[in-house]
């Protein structure tokens, strides 16, 4: 167990086991340029963010290993603010004479975040395991309804995808403990595509691998004279690394399934899509884990997928 300003942590503690915060109390103080005191207090906060991670660092790895290893924390200190979970100000205070803009903050950071950056430098390894999987797809589908929030409810695709991978062994972060961490702006920017926001997601939650996408649902006309409701499923995901902030694979699948009750078809659809997706994704993910790390990021340049278009039906599918 190791001691953080107040706070007891295990380096192998995964989320599963409870969310663990590092509170720490900081200062920045900016000079005014312009008489831009708004843009003062921005650094200021994003000053107190560094400072904040800095002092989490040296509590973990001491004075003498931090100072050794400082060239490899630049690009960590330089994103302080993905490891941030919440912050308030004790004092903020403009000096309009000294030309000056000063913050007082309380500042905590993500436990789990913490262990990934210091994962990805090679100074230390068990916060948060790089075997770790989180999917999230937001669904729009015949039978969900679109007001809900994106955490009231568990997507059938989301569902059917999480299935395929438990059952190959892989380790998942539950829905509802990501649910704690991450606010649903930051899913819904990523499963728009971005690659930032993905990142974040991983940091926060101690998992490496992000599956991120949408799902869509539509009826497909049939010649066919027949009373059974004919229902076509898209999923379009990608797998984000979050320590490598790489695109790792990419891929839409598609099914079509024909069922009397239109839940019944939708579920039928979504798994079929499913399975043929985890496949893919599944091989991809173990090409990757197996790769060397040097080799990591070669699928990192790939473009951004649209969202879900539904494909040309085929009556073969029918």
């Amino acid at each position: 167990m190791l001691l953080f300003g107040g706070f007891l942590f295990s380096p192998t503690q995964s989320l599963a086991q409870g969310p663990v915060k590092l509170t720490y109390q900081v200062d920045a103080r900016i000079s005014v340029l312009g008489n831009d005191f708004g843009k003062a207090r921005e650094l200021a906060v994003s000053q107190g963010f560094k400072s904040a991670l800095e002092k989490a660092l040296r509590d973990f790895l001491g004075n003498e290993k931090f100072d050794a290893n400082q060239k490899n924390f630049r690009d960590t200190l330089k994103h302080a603010e993905r490891y941030v979970q919440s912050y308030r100000f004790i004092e903020a205070e403009d000096d309009p004479i000294g030309k000056t803009s000063q913050v007082v903050m309380q500042v905590t950071l993500f436990p789990n975040a913490l262990g990934s950056s210091l994962s990805n430098t090679g100074i230390a390894v068990g916060s948060v395991s790089s075997k770790k999987v989180v999917i999230l797809i937001s669904e729009k589908s015949l039978t969900s309804e679109e007001s809900i929030s994106f955490w009231d409810t568990l997507p059938i695709s989301e569902a059917a995808l999480a299935q395929n991978f438990a059952e190959r062994g892989v380790t998942l972060i539950p829905r509802d403990l990501i649910k704690d961490a991450v606010s649903e702006e930051n899913v819904l920017s990523a499963v728009k595509g971005d690659v930032n926001s993905a990142v974040q997601i991983g940091l926060k939650v101690g998992a490496d691998i992000v599956i991120l996408g949408n799902s869509v649902s539509n009826r497909v006309e049939s010649q066919i004279e027949s009373t059974d409701s004919a229902i076509q499923t898209t999923i379009s995901v990608r797998m984000i690394s979050a320590l490598t902030s790489t695109v790792i694979a990419a891929k839409s699948e598609f099914a079509t399934a024909r069922n009397e009750e239109l839940l019944a078809g939708e579920l039928e659809a979504f798994g079929d899509a499913s399975r043929k997706l985890s496949e893919f994704l599944l091989r991809s993910l173990d090409r990757y884990w197996n790769a060397p790390s040097a080799s990591r990021d070669v699928q990192g340049s790939q473009p951004n997928l649209p969202s879900p278009v539904l494909p040309p039906s085929s009556m073969e599918d029918l």
